[in-house]
């Protein structure tokens, strides 16, 4: 029986497990690629997803009903982990493909110039500060609306999408810069 996630979070809020647990597996992918994205570390971000999903568990029972829980779990688990990366070095957002990438078997050249580009861009994507990276970060890994994100990030909806423009026009220029010298090792 399928149960909509708003009657999960009423039966989670009655203290039934199951319904936490299916919660848990539903925002379980797309918060830990939020929070790696955030603390740019696998384990670190493992971590950081379970004390938010500890904390939304216990903070369930304020949540307002009728409203998304998305927005105000993505919220969570951000807060989780900015503060877990403020306790670590600001590293550089590396991009790990995966070892069964079907393309790079059947062109290896390919496989080098679209991790390059991948990794240009998770670069220009990391020179953001927070203010236009987590915008950006909540639109397109987290998969947000505008609204959503506003709500997420407490800020009026005009605000996000200027942040998002000012982003995507920052990464443009970022990418088109080093797009002209760049990939000359690559050749």
């Amino acid at each position: 029986m399928d149960h909509t996630e708003q009657e999960l979070i009423q039966r989670a809020k009655q203290g039934e497990h199951w319904a936490m647990e299916e919660i848990f597996r539903l925002h379980l992918d797309s918060a830990i690629r939020l929070a790696y994205l955030v603390t740019r570390n696998w384990a670190t971000a493992e971590d950081a997803v379970q004390e938010a999903f500890v904390q939304a568990f216990r903070s369930l029972k304020g949540f307002r009903d009728g409203h998304p829980f998305r927005p105000w779990f993505t919220r969570i688990v951000i807060n989780k982990a900015k503060r877990t990366t403020s306790r670590l070095d600001r590293g550089h957002l590396p991009y790990e493909l995966e070892e069964e990438n079907t393309h790079a078997s059947f062109n290896p050249e390919g496989s080098v110039l679209e991790r390059a580009g991948l990794n240009e861009l998770f670069e220009a994507i990391n020179e953001l500060d927070d203010n236009h990276r987590l915008p950006l970060l909540l639109k397109y890994v987290a998969e947000l609306t505008e609204a959503e994100i506003a709500e997420t990030l407490d800020l009026p909806v005009s605000t996000v999408k200027s942040r998002l423009y000012t982003a995507r026009q920052r990464l443009k220029k970022a990418l088109t810069t080093t797009e002209g010298g760049g990939r000359d090792d690559l050749r």
